[in-house]
């Protein structure tokens, strides 16, 4: 489909125009799923996934302001939906794929990247392996046995002796410090 085919649909299905939405939404599929089973991993969340972000699509499409941001718009939407999904069923999230969602989030994705877009993933990565090692070390510590180990924050209390509250906020504050090293700004890991 052509940059101009997709803007007008989105265009129509912005005004409420229900074929061009159910079109809107068959194009997009292979990206959505795509997405979906990039974060996470299990393909039997896929349908369930796919079948919210449809009806957040539906729900929210009056909302965009401009169609032609549609695609960085669309894939947001998926990728919250993948983290709200992740998180209601409680599972313990890798570094590697909170890397994968940064990526995600931050870099338009399409089944042919360009090598500009290519680089910017490799620099990302190696962004967030810097950002990483700018934490103190016991906070990259807990941050690495919950992340990577998977460990629960109960667990990590028990083999740091840190109570399990100030473990919770130590990873509350490492991902604040990611997140603003990954997004440009510069603080202290501290």
């Amino acid at each position: 489909m052509t940059p101009q085919a997709l803007v007008l649909l989105v265009s129509k299905s912005v005004a409420g125009d229900r074929d061009a939405f159910e079109q809107l939404l068959d194009s997009q599929h292979p990206t959505i799923l795509y997405i979906i089973r990039g974060m996470t991993k299990c393909p039997e969340d896929a349908k369930d996934i796919h079948q919210e972000v449809s009806v957040r699509l539906y729900e929210n499409i009056n909302s965009l302001k401009k169609p032609e941001a549609f695609c960085k718009w669309l894939r947001t939407l998926v990728s919250r939906e993948c983290i709200k999904h992740l998180a209601s069923r409680k599972r313990c999230v890798s570094i590697e794929t909170i890397a994968e969602w940064e990526m995600m989030l931050l870099v338009e994705k399409d089944s042919e990247l360009n090598p500009f877009a290519r680089l910017e993933r490799l620099e990302l990565g190696s962004a967030l392996e810097s950002a990483l090692e700018s934490l103190h070390k016991p906070i990259r510590d807990i941050f690495h046995m919950r992340y990577s180990k998977e460990m629960r924050c109960s667990d990590i209390a028990d083999s740091t002796g840190v109570k399990a509250g100030t473990v919770s906020v130590k990873l509350f504050r490492a991902k604040e410090h990611l997140r603003k090293i990954l997004q440009g700004g510069v603080v202290d890991a501290g």
